[in-house]
C-alpha cells in the first residue's frame, strides 16, 4: 500500500510539473505610441532630441515615445529618461553634432 501511495504521489507530481511547464507565462505586451510634439520645446529642438536618443540608444524612431504627463521620452518600452536629462546631455555632447549636425 505504501508504494502504491509514492507511486500516485510521484506521478502526479510529474503531472502538475508537465502542465505547468507546458502553460508556460505570457509576456506583457508593450503598446508603443508614435512620438508626438510636446509643447515645451519647439517642433525643430524637439526633433533634434528624438534624433539624439534614436542615435545614442541605437533604437529606431519608431521605437522611441514621449510620454507629456511625465515629460520624458520611453525607449522600447521600458527605457525611461527625462526630458531634462535628454535636453542637458544633448547640450553637452560636442562630438555628436560635430558628427551629426554638420
Amino acid at each position: 500500500m505504501k508504494n502504491l501511495n509514492t507511486y500516485v504521489l510521484k506521478i502526479a507530481i510529474v503531472a502538475v510539473l508537465s502542465i505547468s511547464s507546458l502553460t508556460g507565462c505570457k509576456k506583457d505586451e508593450i503598446k508603443i505610441e508614435p512620438v508626438t510634439k510636446t509643447t515645451e520645446v519647439s517642433e525643430i529642438e524637439f526633433s533634434k532630441l528624438l534624433q539624439f536618443i534614436s542615435i545614442t540608444t541605437t533604437a529606431p524612431k519608431d521605437q522611441i515615445a514621449y510620454n507629456e504627463k511625465n515629460k520624458e521620452f520611453v525607449v522600447y518600452g521600458w527605457y525611461h529618461k527625462s526630458l531634462a536629462v535628454v535636453q542637458s546631455e544633448y547640450n553637452a555632447a560636442n562630438e555628436y553634432k560635430a558628427t551629426y549636425e554638420k
